[in-house]
This record gives C-alpha cells, sequence and structure tokens, in this order.
C-alpha cells in the first residue's frame, strides 16, 4: 500500500520474558530459522519506508545494535529504556526528534511489541488506512469469550461481547498527538499499559483497525510452540 506520509514505529523490546523460565530471553528464542525480535523486524523491514527504534533494556542493547548494523539500517536508533513500559515508549517519542530526516506533525507512528512477532503485512495495511482517518487507532479482534466483570470473587455483570475487543499492537498515531499524549503521560505521572489510552485521556477517538487471532505476543512457552506452529 502506498502511503504519502512517512511511517515510524517504535519497538518496545526490554522485557526478558520471565514466564518464559529460568535463563529464557523470549526475543531471542527461534521460530523456526528466525528469532522473535528478527521476524518482528522483518515484517517492518520488507513493508517498506518505515523508520525504526528500538527501545531495549541493558542485557539486550549490544545484540540489537548488532543487528542493527548487519541486517537492520531501517532502525534508526537502539536506546535504553526506563523503569516502565510507558517510560520506555516515551524516551521512543523523545528520540523521533532527535534522529535525521524525524517526523513532521502528520506523520504515522506506530507503537509495536518486539515480541509480537506474527504481525502480518494486511495488519499492518489496515493501520495506515486506519490513521488516514483518524488522528488514532489500534489493531483489534472482537473478544471471542464471554467476559465477566467480577468484584471480590462474585460477578457483577456481564458486558455484550459484541462490544468488547482485545486490542493488540500496532498502537498508531499522527506523531502531533503522539508528542501531546505522551507529553501529558509525563507532566502528570501517569502509567498505561496501552498507549491509546494516553490518548483518550486528552479526549482523542481512537478507532479500531482489524487485527488478526495470530498477532499474538510471546509470552509463554505455549506460545513459542503455537507460532511456530502458524509460521
Amino acid at each position: 500500500m502506498s502511503c504519502s506520509h512517512k511511517i515510524y514505529v517504535i519497538i518496545p523490546a526490554a522485557g526478558s520474558g520471565s514466564r518464559m523460565g529460568k535463563n529464557s530471553n523470549k526475543l531471542f528464542m527461534k521460530i523456526g530459522d528466525k528469532t522473535v525480535i528478527e521476524r518482528t523486524l522483518d515484517a517492518f523491514n520488507n513493508y517498506g519506508n518505515i523508520y525504526a527504534i528500538v527501545v531495549t533494556n541493558e542485557e539486550n542493547l549490544e545484540e540489537l545494535r548488532r543487528l542493527q548494523n548487519t541486517n537492520y539500517p531501517f532502525i534508526k536508533s537502539v536506546i535504553l529504556g526506563g523503569n516502565s513500559r510507558t517510560e520506555s515508549v516515551s524516551k521512543g517519542v523523545d528520540e523521533l526528534a532527535n534522529i535525521e530526516d524525524g517526523p513532521t506533525a502528520d506523520d504515522y507512528v506506530f507503537i509495536h511489541d518486539g515480541a509480537r512477532c506474527m504481525i502480518t503485512k494486511d495488519v499492518i495495511d489496515n493501520c495506515v488506512e486506519g490513521l488516514a482517518d483518524n488522528k488514532v487507532c489500534v489493531a483489534g479482534v472482537q473478544a471471542k469469550n464471554t467476559i465477566k466483570v467480577v468484584h471480590d470473587g462474585i460477578v457483577e455483570s456481564t458486558p455484550d461481547r459484541s462490544t468488547l475487543y482485545e486490542v493488540q499492537t500496532p498502537q498508531c498515531f499522527h506523531y502531533n498527538v503522539l508528542k501531546k499524549s505522551y507529553g501529558n503521560a509525563k507532566e502528570n505521572n501517569i502509567e498505561a499499559t496501552d498507549d491509546t489510552a494516553l490518548a483518550e485521556l486528552l479526549g482523542y477517538k481512537v478507532a479500531i483497525v482489524e487485527g488478526s487471532y495470530s498477532n499474538i505476543k510471546i509470552t509463554t512457552p505455549e506460545d513459542i510452540i503455537f507460532a511456530q506452529g502458524i509460521s
């Protein structure tokens, strides 16, 4: 899909993956002949005309910079993150202003988990289309299971499943909206596991675009088995 806007992606890739077991770093586990992080990077590198910022921890810094220098020149920076996901993404947002040929106000910025390595071109296309008509959008899929609202072990309500979506990444913004959202979060010490929630706090409407049930985040050993089955 052609796009008149430049596209940037901030990739948080700091987690070592404690639920994978002792001495396991999920980013560098193999799915077929590629590691998790290589599959994530390939998806955006192969899409074309995307610039990346990778935000990581001290443990992964050297290896990710090696990948940048050998196979992925579309990565403009590999930087150290913070003590939380929000702080890490915020550092990525700040870094966008420092890179050569950085974004202008209406350029597109995706935020995509480094461990969500089954992202497809179709989902990226959907996100690009979503930003053509909206300032903020997020990939998501309708909830398959009934959801209960529970308090102290007692069900309080059962929301209409047709209104419920499981959101994924990419979470996508026009650059000026992303800057405002993370600027407000930093100023008011707001933490969020969902980037678009920070835009909601400022009154922006967030559009849902079609994600994929296979667009999983690698978290447990079972996820590796599932990803190998569909890769």
